[in-house]
């Protein structure tokens, strides 16, 4: 995005970093100490501290095995930031809409300028003791060329054919993330008000134009991440803002406000895009440049790969997330500008600044339905909690916008359609209209839990989305507290001392109280379907027990008595050592 706000400059010379270079760089930090992370050149960007980047760092997350990408004005690739074999430059070749042939590389060319090296430096460069450092400073970079500089203009001029090959490369090439800082806001557009930005995406609607290519490899799970925008509008860009006209898109692309110094939303709102939208550091930003400088950039620009790198982080610590739920936890973990948590997004910020304290703690809020697959060996806890109060928001807009939608068909006489004939700007219109209608019609408005797979999942928060908990393999583990309904289906097993809504056990399930010997607290009815097993430990003076504030149903299910901490039911000699002994394993304030 073009910068006006550029305004510091400082050039550090080769012979000094060689010279800089010379003793090892020996790390700082510590697992376990946030603070020991905050050294001169983390400190140098003061968008990582903002978004509490070393919490995630003292956790061992640095985006080490995570492929991102960026499409800017190139990079240069002798910088010594980028001085490892993690910086990738890709190819793109095929031929321009007159026939022209291509065959560009990520690497700074004489089209180029300075502006796709400050952004690669934000997303990924070096801790080495040396100047400043990315986000994500141990993750794959690779960079494909726009081929122009940042004056370029993003409308629908951009070649089509150019485009689709370059995000192809790099989708291609196995990014996980877009960068998309690249290009000027043509003048002829305006993002003021719904109508300008109708306006503006006619431009587009059904001309193949660049913006498609985009959208095609988020359709194929690529997140496109893009910078709201610099003029200082209430709404992002058409393109930051296009899953608004392609609800497809949402899950798979992000909108990136500013922030300044003075923990001030700067820039273009997230407007529109207010929840596929979030906020990070983007003034006054010291990066890379070519010939092995730094400077100070600002813009949403500088605000985007902050993000992107976030988005790496979160990426790296949870292995078993799709992009899409990665990126589901980085907008819901993040916080309004004096701190507190966002119960739903808002117009200015969306859903806040990046939290990455909180990102490493489990998701914020479910969006829908949320399939948790750990693969045996994987266990993880999620502290966080979880609700779905912006679904609650989204239901009530999305329900105004369908009674607006009804009266403009009726006014417009488009009950039946557009007449032949129609303009571009009608045509656009009613598509986007119906488009936007049947999405909202198939959306889910609570959030839901799905734990599969062979690993362990523990819950420790105070979760209250309102949908049900569903075990279908591994172990869950609820120790904070869950309002939800909890269904165990064959191969999963509910476990935890914490309290949840109601519980079923089916064929094949098991449901085993404690993390060793403890209570399970059940708000309503617990039913153990026939082939159902309840695993009880006992030790010579306590038992597992579940305690239910309803009726409790056993009908046909196994009671599986073991020593404690013992994977094998008790033996002949362990039941002869508790002859005596009562235990008092389900008690339900309603009848058993």
């Amino acid at each position: 995005m073009n910068n006006k706000h550029n305004t510091l400059t400082v050039l550090c010379a080769l012979a000094t970093l060689g010279t800089a270079h010379a003793a090892p760089y020996e790390e700082s930090g510590r697992t376990g100490d946030p603070n020991s992370w905050r050294s001169a050149e983390f400190l140098r960007d003061w968008g990582l501290a903002r978004m509490q980047a070393d919490q995630a760092y003292a956790g061992g997350i640095t985006g080490k095995g995570v492929k991102v990408g960026e499409l800017d004005s190139g990079f240069d690739a002798t910088h010594p930031e980028f001085a490892t074999d993690r910086y990738h430059a890709v190819t793109s070749s095929g031929s321009y809409v007159d026939g022209t042939v291509f065959n560009i590389n990520g690497t700074l060319n004489p089209n180029n300028d300075s502006h796709g090296t400050h952004v690669a430096g934000t997303i990924g460069a070096s801790r080495d003791g040396i100047g400043m450092h990315g986000v994500a400073y141990n993750a794959q970079l690779l960079v494909g060329n726009t081929n122009k500089n940042d004056s370029f203009l993003f409308g629908p001029n951009p070649d089509p054919h150019y485009f689709k090959a370059v995000y192809n490369a790099l989708a291609d090439a196995g990014v996980r993330a877009i960068n998309n800082s690249w290009g000027s806001q043509p003048p002829d557009v305006s993002y003021r008000t719904l109508a300008d930005l109708h306006g503006g995406y006619a431009q587009h609607w059904n001309k193949g134009t660049w913006l498609d290519a985009a959208a095609d490899v988020s359709r194929r799970g690529v997140i496109n991440v893009f910078s709201a925008g610099n003029s200082g509008y209430p709404n992002a860009s058409v393109r930051s803002a296009l899953p608004y006209f392609q609800p497809d898109l949402e899950g798979h692309w992000l909108a990136v406000s500013g922030l300044d110094q003075g923990n001030q939303q700067k820039y273009n709102q997230c407007g529109l895009a207010k929840y596929w939208c979030i906020t990070t550091p983007g003034a006054k930003i010291d990066s890379t440049i070519p010939d092995g400088g730094y400077a100070i950039k600002s813009g949403t620009s500088m605000a985007a790969p902050h993000a992107t790198g976030a988005l790496a982080l979160v990426m790296e610590r949870y292995p078993y997330m799709s992009n899409q739920q990665a990126l589901e936890t980085l907008l819901t973990t993040a916080t309004q500008l004096d701190g507190s948590i966002t119960d739903a997004p808002n117009s200015r910020v969306g859903w806040g600044v990046a939290n990455l304290d909180r990102a490493m703690r489990g998701p914020g809020q479910l969006l829908g339905r949320f399939d948790a697959n750990l693969g045996a060996g994987q266990s993880d806890v999620w502290s966080n909690g979880i609700t779905d109060k912006a679904l609650i928001q989204r239901q009530t807009e999305d329900l105004a916008e369908h009674r607006a939608w009804q009266q403009t068909l009726k006014n417009k006489g488009w009950e039946n359609g557009v007449p032949v004939g129609a303009s571009q700007q009608d045509q656009t219109d009613y598509a986007v209209g119906m488009t936007r209608d049947a999405a909202a019609a198939s959306r889910v408005y609570e959030g839901s839990l799905i734990k599969t797979g062979d690993g362990r999942l523990m819950l420790t928060g105070d979760n209250t989305y309102r949908g049900p908990t569903t075990v279908n393999g591994g172990l869950l583990a609820v120790n904070g507290s869950l309002t939800s309904r909890v269904t165990v289906n064959d191969g999963g097993t509910l476990g935890g001392s914490g309290r949840i809504g109601a519980l079923t056990a089916h064929h094949g399930a098991t449901v085993a109280p404690g993390n060793s010997i403890g209570s399970l607290q059940v708000t309503g009815d617990v039913t153990f379907a026939p082939g159902s097993t309840y695993a009880v430990e006992l030790s010579p003076t306590r038992s597992d027990r579940i305690v239910a504030g309803g009726t409790a149903t056993l009908s046909g299910a196994t009671v599986a008595l073991s020593l404690e901490n013992s994977p094998t039911l008790l033996s002949a000699t362990e039941v002869q050592s508790l002859l005596g002994h009562q235990y008092t394993i389900l008690l339900a304030a309603g009848g058993v």
